[in-house]
């Protein structure tokens, strides 16, 4: 074997692993610990109503690039799709933003696995429990991409039965079966609570909503190591409006319906607090530790989508060259200790206050998850573009995003009006101030390294020679 093919991940996730990772994968922080925080925001209906608009954004976003990702399979996936179909400068801003923002996030998924365990543990400081967690993250990543799999396997269906049992429970709350408050029905829900604030608090909750789906791309991500991407990157991302209608809106409407919107607590309340109302004391416990396994779990997935990017960007000439390196398992070492120690730096959030850093890191990285969204789209617009200019036939894709080109020209102007809607917002200005400089730094720095020649050029053929037939694409195989 060569170097350079013995320098390359291996294809080691299999089916049940992908579809896993497609439904928990983005069921942690966002979802169990900010849920409570965003319905106080935007009300009873206006917080479920914020998921619902952010999940229909998802949808048109994950069969962008589960088109782009079916067709060229790559661990880069959309920051390389946005340095071939857009411009390499591009592509080097949507990678390292990703790059960034994955390690931000996982800055707050340790945070909030401490802030848990000090439930159980109240002697024990914070910054041990990041440690801990961290070191078994750590592990699952550096033994082979499999273990990375298998893990995500078993957390995914731990989330998953978690959050069926808690809407079922709910359910029962609601009409009286349950808990001892007797009938709710829509008691919680009336004029005064459904929007309080208006539909302007519901976009600006929309906008921190992002972070609750932030890690759906992950499967696209994992295309590039799963078996026969062409037909499980479809397979996984054909199911993921009734994932988020289920798990994300459900949920969150179950708890708008039991918990008065003005006594969700970010931290306290929220699914376990509905255990707790249902008299389930047992359960409540319960709950606090499949949200600690959540917080592994999306910990896990984060690393794992941070050091491939990573990987991507040094294998591109964006990066330094010692983070593309993989070693003989397949696994990229290199970048996951260095995407591990940029994420143990926000440890130092303990020394501070937890709960309210921890909810700073999450509407930042939810802003600058707008660029990452906007490349997405941008991609898949100047993609199909690219295939047919190339003779490429629409029809004989495998994976096809429906409503091609308004709902990918919808999603782009709606992710721009949200970040102006971000920016002129007094509640939410801050972010806008700290993720802009941050998002106009990654362009700055893409410019020079592209004017000085050091970003290698990703040439179509050489994926298409490497991942699918040319003939069934291109008239002639050839560029015109």
């Amino acid at each position: 074997m060569s170097e350079e093919n013995s320098n390359q991940v291996k294809r080691g996730l299999k089916k049940r692993h992908l579809n896993m990772i497609a439904i928990g994968g983005t069921i942690g922080t966002g979802l169990f610990l900010t849920s409570g925080y965003n319905i106080q925001n935007a009300g009873a209906f206006g917080g479920p109503l914020a998921y619902l608009i952010i999940g229909i954004l998802v949808y048109v976003l994950m069969h962008g690039v589960g088109e782009m990702s079916t067709f060229l399979p790559t661990s880069g996936a959309y920051a390389t799709f946005a340095g071939l179909f857009v411009h390499p400068v591009f592509g080097f801003a949507v990678g390292w933003n990703v790059w960034i923002n994955a390690s931000i996030s996982i800055g707050a998924e340790l945070v909030g696995g401490a802030v848990i365990l000090q439930q159980f543990f109240p002697s024990v400081p914070p910054f041990v429990w990041c440690v801990v967690i961290g070191v078994i993250v750590l592990a699952l990543n550096l033994i082979t991409v499999k273990a990375y799999g298998e893990a995500e396997f078993w957390f995914a269906s731990i989330k998953v039965v978690t959050i069926i049992i808690f809407i079922i429970v709910g359910i029962l709350m609601v009409v009286g079966l349950v808990g001892k408050q007797g009938f709710i029905g829509f008691a919680n829900w009336n004029a005064g609570t459904l929007m309080p604030f208006g539909f302007s608090a519901v976009i600006l909750t929309a906008a921190g909503v992002i972070w609750s789906y932030l890690g759906v791309e992950t499967v696209t991500i994992a295309a590039g190591e799963t078996e026969n991407p062409e037909k499980n990157v479809p397979a996984a991302i054909k199911t993921v409006f009734f994932r988020i209608v289920l798990f994300y809106v459900g949920s969150v409407t179950i708890m708008s319906l039991v918990v008065p919107f003005d006594q969700v607590s970010v931290m306290n309340n929220g699914y376990a607090g509905v255990f707790k109302l249902a008299g389930f004391q047992a359960a409540a416990v319960a709950m606090n530790i499949v949200i600690l396994t959540s917080l592994a779990s999306c910990t896990n997935s984060v690393v794992y989508v941070a050091s491939r990017m990573l990987m991507a960007l040094s294998q591109e000439g964006k990066a330094p060259k010692v983070f593309g390196k993989v070693n003989s398992r397949g696994i990229p070492a290199p970048a996951i200790l260095m995407t591990m120690a940029i994420g143990l730096i926000s440890l130092a959030t303990n020394f501070a206050s937890p709960d309210k850093v921890f909810v700073w890191i999450v509407s930042i990285a939810g802003f600058n998850t707008l660029l990452t969204w906007f490349g997405i789209l941008l991609s898949h617009y100047c993609f199909r573009k690219w295939l047919v200019h190339h003779g490429g036939k629409v029809e004989n894709l495998k994976f096809k995003s429906k409503a091609y080109p308004l709902t990918t020209i919808l999603g782009l102007l709606f992710l721009v009006f949200i970040a102006v809607v971000t920016a002129i917002s007094p509640s939410t200005r801050l972010t806008f101030y700290i993720g802009a400089p941050m998002m106009a730094i990654y362009f700055i720095a893409g410019v020079i390294v592209y004017k000085r020649g050091k970003i290698i050029p990703v040439k179509y053929d050489s994926f298409l020679n490497a991942n699918i037939n040319n003939d069934s694409f291109l008239k002639g195989g050839e560029e015109k």
